[in-house]
């Protein structure tokens, strides 16, 4: 019986994510709706977060940020922040992804309670040599060689990808539409019911 190939580990200091090793720089590893997301772990604005044991068993919002303190993303977390407390009591993790180092992002955060009233308790993982927007596919050089795209990857409970958002640097994300696209996907896979009429 052949043996499971096992994966490639890329590391930084501080940062760290596991690849299967069959993919290579030159056919690059992206995530698609019914794979295995892989785990990883990386320093946030709430502590090193290791993303298996964070999300085990809920259901996953992980999203790249382009750029904070960006008038665009800072409405989308705007946008974000009131809810947060309802989707953690659901059980929903939330997990943002930024280029920017932690101070920035803190700095940034406290941006945010001022302009929408709430404070931002969702980790945010500073990804500042990029290994992790690298490896998920959330920079596209076309677009912007140093920053994320705006990517949304909704994972299940069983950490397969539900759902991909892929949105240009330009055009800002609908909270509605991933909220939407989020009870749809857990409608189907949770109750096993069909996805019917509005979805």
């Amino acid at each position: 019986m052949p043996q499971a190939k096992k994966p490639t580990v890329q590391d930084t200091s501080d940062t760290w994510v596991e690849v299967p090793k069959d993919y290579t720089a030159a056919a690059k590893w992206t995530p698609s709706i019914g794979e295995y997301f892989p785990n990883f772990s990386g320093i946030s604005t709430e502590g090193r977060i290791t993303f298996h044991p964070y999300v085990s068993g809920r259901w996953t919002i992980f999203f790249s940020i382009a750029d904070a303190f960006s008038e665009t993303c800072t409405r989308e977390l705007c946008a974000l922040a009131p809810v947060q407390d309802d989707l953690r009591r659901e059980g929903v993790r939330l997990i943002g992804v930024a280029r920017n180092p932690v101070e920035e992002l803190d700095r940034w955060r406290d941006e945010i309670h001022l302009r929408s009233g709430h404070r931002v308790s969702i980790p945010i993982i500073a990804d500042t040599d990029g290994i992790l927007t690298n490896t998920f596919g959330m920079i596209h050089p076309l677009q912007a060689e140093a920053s994320a795209i705006r990517k949304t990857i909704i994972i299940d409970p069983n950490l397969r990808v539900s759902m991909l958002f892929e949105y240009p640097l330009y055009i800002s994300r609908s909270m509605e539409e991933t909220l939407r696209t989020l009870d749809a996907a857990r409608g189907f896979y949770e109750e096993q019911d069909a996805v019917i009429g509005g979805y």
